[in-house]
């Protein structure tokens, strides 16, 4: 308990506006012990601790933190069950765990921010609910001081701004945020040493990956496909033994939108069928992953990753998914290509997932 019981002695005397002479006086004790006390270098004697709660007005448990520890373990356990549930896809269970956390702890900032995302990130056609996520993210900026939780709330309201079309206010938030060169990750990536920093940046190198990714869909001057197939190509170098852990429904995800392009044009037979293969491919690789695993390419070597800390928005393993997208209404760019023995394969293939 002496973990928290300086900081709880230092921020009661703070609240009531004493000093260490006068809890020490009322206890009839030096003002040394005291300064031990809130310096972590001893601790109370027991009997001492009934005239210390009464002194400050709290209870021996709130004087110890017991009630601090025992919401921190009721809040690790909602955030844990829901990671469970969005590791397997059910966002709107996830959203009704996180509101009867939120309706325990109304006032902690890291279940307002836990919900604001599963309410985002539901794949539903409801824009009301981006002004939920405004409203707890708003609060967020306004109350706390954990900068990790402000950077999530600006990330959130820019994109739900922009979703509702307020592209002025979008804007506004983005301004606030810092830029990538004074980024966590890249000033760390600059001070860590030695195994630390090459981990660390190898992870990075995934990081910024993803930034990749995510700008090939803004540059609208650039056909589609070669955007897909930049990324890609980035993908191969950085995973250049083929094994893409998370990334592979990245890589599967491209080879999707490639097959789909491809089959619109005239005489692409071949490369609607590779692509489709790819697909198959890593769709599978990703529906393997069970708990931890290692990196092992050039770049990526030593690196962890673990699918059960994954999230998704829908239900469903990868394979039923693309099953699902190649045979349903919205695939009607593949019909010249049903009775191919190759196309009939990939379903196969995604089918036994």
């Amino acid at each position: 308990m002496n973990i928290t019981l300086d900081k709880n002695l230092q921020e009661l005397r703070r609240k009531k506006g004493c000093t260490q002479e006068e809890l020490a006086e009322f206890l009839s004790i030096s003002s040394q012990a005291v300064s031990k006390w809130e310096r972590g270098e001893s601790l109370p004697d027991i009997s001492l601790l009934p005239r210390i709660s009464a002194f400050y007005g709290v209870s021996v448990d709130d004087l110890l933190g017991v009630g601090e520890i025992r919401k921190r373990e009721r809040i690790d356990w909602y955030f844990a069950e829901n990671l469970k549930i969005q590791n397997v896809g059910k966002m709107p269970e996830a959203v009704a765990l996180l509101r009867e956390a939120l309706k325990e702890f109304p006032n902690e900032h890291a279940v307002m921010s836990e919900l604001a995302h599963a309410i985002f990130y539901q794949n539903i056609d409801d824009t009301e609910r981006y002004n939920e996520v405004i409203e707890l993210e708003e609060r967020i900026l306004r109350e706390s001081t954990n900068q990790e939780l402000r950077d999530v709330a600006v990330q959130l309201l820019c994109y739900s701004y922009n979703y509702l079309g307020d592209y002025e206010k979008a804007k506004e938030y983005a301004e606030t945020a810092g830029g990538i060169q004074f980024s966590k990750e890249l000033l760390l990536s600059n001070i860590l040493k030695g195994d630390e920093c090459e981990i660390f940046s190898k992870e990075l190198i995934t990081v910024l990956a993803d930034y990749i990714g995510l700008c090939t869909y803004n540059l609208n001057s650039i056909p589609w496909e070669k955007r897909h197939e930049f990324y890609l190509k980035i993908l191969e170098m950085i995973f250049d033994d083929g094994f893409y852990g998370f990334y592979s429904t990245c890589a599967a995800e491209r080879h999707h939108f490639l097959a789909r392009i491809y089959a619109g044009w005239e005489n692409q037979e071949e490369r609607v069928k590779y692509h489709l293969e790819q697909l198959v491919h890593f769709a599978k690789q990703y529906d393997s992953l069970d708990g931890e695993y290692t990196y092992t390419s050039t770049f990526m070597k030593g690196v962890k990753g673990n699918s059960k800390q994954i999230t998704k928005n829908v239900e469903g393993t990868e394979c039923e998914q693309y099953l699902e997208a190649l045979t349903g209404d919205d695939s009607r760019m593949f019909d010249r290509f049903r009775e191919s023995d190759w196309f009939r394969a990939a379903l196969i293939e995604l089918a036994k997932n």
